[in-house]
């Protein structure tokens, strides 16, 4: 293939595939392509579905309000970590992920599976296409879809139209999955884990993922589209499907089932998982690492919805309480690391805590470097540099489940089925902590010299008594629950560990799973934490209008809450966010999608943009997408 000069969008020039061993080699040119046959472009596109959901949810886990930075800058390079200043970046690599790395090489995987008749490979790119096509309409918005690598300046399609194509896509694909005459044709090829590192070629499994993406799709419609009781009946059986299938094999153990993780070997670059401490970057220029060891955690995060201890004490807020962790949620304990620095503003004397800051709203003062705040290489995801992307996780389907009986009005069920996912998103998160510390297999005090054990009776490789201890935390965040006075041999209980409502718990003193209570905002914080590091965890806040008790934006016939102590960032670009704006305007304006690739977009489709309103215009950052309008704009995802 010949190397192309203009670079426009949809019809990016670079590596149209290559194998699994060239996938990882940091020294692939972008303008040189190669010709490929479907069993060497599979891997190449398997690998792109992970590293697009890292890319989609690099930027969101800070629009989202879950992690931000040291700094308190208003513009900077990275927009989307500091005052929401977007129209100076200069690549969004989602856009580039989704047009060129997936479709591209989805193009001529199908192009060549066609070729020597095996069908296989098909679907399962079809599959990824679908998901990558979800996430960046999401992302986005309207988008080249119908006629995307037809010319050098293709048009957009609107959301609406992109909907209808992946509904419909999802039916049509789930079909093709049950037909024999692509499942079991006579020439398809054996896929090995080599080639598809997610299922090793079983279709069954990846069928799955469709009947997730449709679970996905459909709960667009909630809160703001359609909330009969049939769309949620459809909701609830598209996810059923999809759990149904992975649960069947417990490839990940029972809950997680065979959930589809891109799981990595570790080595240099590529191999590395992109959320690790080893920060890869994908052939330098199109992508983005994770800057994690810049990161903090917000308030949001840690101190309003995980609880973390002695908040109101500014000597002990976010210290170790003997025997019971760091936060009223577990999870604090396994997704942040504590560090050593000042114990406060005004007492630079040293000690260990987890901090957090509120977001872009910079450190106290100098003493408060960015290594006084937690180490974030924690975790499922983060954790290692062999750790997994998954496309999909079995938290999400139970938690969209959860969400579409909510509207439904069984409250109940919702309840159940968000502790159960709750209780899956520890047992992930404490997998991987004990993978890193089996010293102590579960988070006690952090000193200078590490973790200690949770219970300093355990000894020689005995963890007896801190699993006791750790259980009666899950279970006093997840059942309100306070340990006996005696164990089951009589003896006394040391430091009893008390349930979240009980007065003597130094966290919030709130249990998000009280059936009687059980309100939507329980459901989606809780949701929220178990998307950590997942691309849903800010389309979930856009939907919901990121309802809070400053800009009062009620949900649903009750007028629910939904993230109460949510607030806008510290120093957002005043041209953009603050100038021109009521106090009541500002706080219900946010940023509401990316704009498009200044780099291919704003230089070779710039007639398009124009169209749409979108050339170098800031106010197209707060146009909701279509599941985002105010409730009764729409009746339809595709059309309204």
């Amino acid at each position: 293939m010949n190397k192309f000069k203009i670079m426009a969008l949809s019809l990016f020039v670079g590596v149209l595939g290559t194998s699994c061993a060239d996938m990882l080699d940091d020294n692939v040119s972008s303008d040189k392509s190669k010709g490929i046959t479907a069993e060497t472009g599979l891997p190449t596109i398997v690998y792109y579905a992970a590293q697009t959901n890292y890319d989609h949810a690099e930027y969101y886990i800070y629009l989202s309000q879950c992690l931000t930075t040291t700094g308190k800058s208003a513009t900077g390079a990275y927009g989307y970590k500091s005052g929401w200043e977007f129209l100076t970046m200069n690549r969004h690599p989602q856009w580039r992920r989704h047009f060129y790395d997936i479709g591209r090489n989805v193009n001529e995987l199908m192009t060549n599976a066609d070729n020597v008749g095996s069908p296989n490979y098909k679907l399962i790119a079809r599959a990824v296409r679908l998901m990558s096509t979800q996430l960046t309409t999401d992302a986005f918005g309207d988008m080249p879809l119908s006629n995307a690598y037809k010319s050098n300046s293709p048009t957009y399609d609107t959301q609406e139209s992109i909907y209808a194509w992946m509904l419909n896509e999802c039916d049509q694909l789930a079909a093709d999955f049950e037909n024999p005459e692509y499942t079991q044709a006579p020439g398809n090829q054996n896929i090995t884990k080599k080639i598809d590192r997610v299922y090793a070629g079983d279709l069954n499994k990846w069928k799955g993922l469709v009947y997730a993406m449709k679970a996905r799709l459909l709960l667009r419609n909630i809160p703001n589209v359609n909330t009969s009781a049939a769309t949620c009946d459809a909701i609830i059986a598209a996810a059923d499907k999809a759990i149904q299938i992975w649960q069947a094999d417990p490839m990940y153990g029972t809950f997680f089932g065979s959930e589809p993780r891109y799981n990595f070997d570790g080595g240099t670059q590529q191999q590395n998982c992109p959320w690790s401490e080893s920060q890869p970057v994908i052939n330098a220029w199109e992508s983005r690492a994770n800057l994690l060891t810049d990161a903090v955690p917000s308030k949001f995060m840690l101190a309003d919805i995980m609880g973390v201890f002695s908040q109101d004490d500014a000597a002990n807020a976010g210290k170790f309480v003997a025997r019971r962790g760091y936060a009223d949620d577990p999870r604090a304990a396994l997704l942040f690391t504590p560090r050593t620095g000042p114990t406060s503003a005004t007492n630079d004397a040293s000690t260990i805590k987890l901090r957090w800051l509120e977001n872009n709203i910079g450190v106290p003062n100098s003493k408060f470097t960015k290594n006084a705040y937690p180490n974030l290489f924690t975790g499922a995801y983060a954790g290692s540099t062999d750790a997994y992307v998954p496309l999909f996780t079995m938290e999400e389907l139970y938690f969209i489940k959860a969400e579409a009986y909510y509207w439904k009005g069984d409250k109940t069920k919702a309840c159940e089925l968000a502790k159960e996912a709750t209780r899956a998103n520890i047992e992930r998160h404490l997998e991987a902590f004990q993978k890193a510390h089996p010293e102590v297999m579960y988070p006690g005090n952090m000193t200078a010299s590490g973790y200690v054990k949770l219970d300093a009776r355990d000894k020689d490789g005995d963890f007896t008594k801190s699993k006791y201890y750790w259980d009666a935390i899950v279970d006093a965040f997840l059942d309100d629950a306070t340990m006996p006075e005696k164990d089951e041999n009589g003896k006394n209980n040391p430091q009893r560990v008390r349930g979240v409502t009980d007065p003597a718990t130094k966290g919030n003193h709130h249990w998000f799973f009280n059936p009687s209570e059980f309100s939507l905002s329980d459901l989606m914080e809780m949701k929220y934490v178990a998307m950590y590091m997942q691309p849903e965890q800010w389309t979930d806040m856009r939907r919901y209008h990121y309802s809070n008790n400053r800009n009062n934006h009620g949900v649903g016939a009750n007028q629910e809450i939904v993230y109460p102590k949510l607030r806008r960032p510290y120093n957002l670009y005043s041209p953009y966010w603050i100038d021109g704006l009521t106090d009541a305007q500002k706080e219900n304006t946010w940023i509401q999608r990316i704009n498009y690739d200044p780099e291919t977009e704003e230089k070779y489709n710039k007639n398009e943009l124009e169209r749409l309103g979108a050339y170098k215009n800031f106010e197209w950052l707060r146009k909701p997408m279509i599941w985002a309008e105010e409730a009764g704009v729409r009746s339809s995802l595709t059309g309204k």
